[in-house]
């Protein structure tokens, strides 16, 4: 949940960062934006972040009303030509989307920092809680009552119905612990995602 425009902003950096882009626009992405519909899946980021905001802004004036129901309504809308159904306040910051396809969240869901989600994913219900790092393969799907630790990697389409700790890969249907131990997702997958956590990491520390 966004408490602050200096929280909102860092979220959106954040987002940016693990998604491969500068922290800030720039001219070319604008003009991009407009005309060729490239960077969409940060947009929609950025949407829900101030979508979330808005929701979560302790005695809105009436602009603020107004302009988070133009949020939700621009968000709905990016959502939809997505393929993406995801809560405002259900994923932390620096959230990995890599492709466009079919996104269900349950928007009572509560996920940490630096997850990333896949296409053809689905973690329905509520009464879930995930730490950070979650990693969602493409298909996979998490579904009952539970709760997982941090840096938890799913293999492509498995079916996750059972609580696990940190540091584990699950994968097969019913999902089980297939490794302990397991790398985070940011070191097993290369050099350039390391470099973007730990530009975020500096970022965090640098505006908290």
């Amino acid at each position: 949940m966004i408490k602050s425009k200096k929280e909102l902003l860092f979220y959106i950096m954040a987002d940016r960062i693990m998604n491969g882009l500068p922290s800030k626009y720039t001219l070319s992405e604008k003009i991009q934006s407009l005309f060729l519909h490239k960077h969409e899946i940060t947009k929609f980021l950025r949407l829900m972040r101030y979508a979330s905001y808005y929701k979560n802004k302790k005695n809105p004036s009436i602009l603020d009303k107004i302009r988070g129901k133009w949020f939700a309504y621009k968000y709905s809308r990016l959502s939809e030509k997505l393929g993406f159904c995801i809560g405002y306040d259900v994923f932390g910051y620096g959230l990995v989307i890599p492709h466009y396809g079919t996104i269900v969240v349950n928007s009572k869901v509560r996920a940490g920092n630096y997850c990333v989600l896949h296409t053809s994913i689905c973690i329905g219900g509520s009464n879930k809680v995930f730490g950070d790092g979650l990693y969602m393969g493409a298909g996979a799907k998490i579904m009952g009552t539970l709760t997982l630790g941090n840096w938890v990697s799913v293999a492509a389409n498995s079916l996750v119905n059972k609580s696990s700790g940190d540091n584990v890969l699950l994968a097969g249907i019913p999902a089980t612990v297939k490794r302990t131990d397991y790398l985070k997702w940011y070191e097993r997958d290369g050099d350039i995602f390391l470099q973007r956590f730990l530009a975020v990491e500096k970022l965090k520390n640098k505006m908290f």
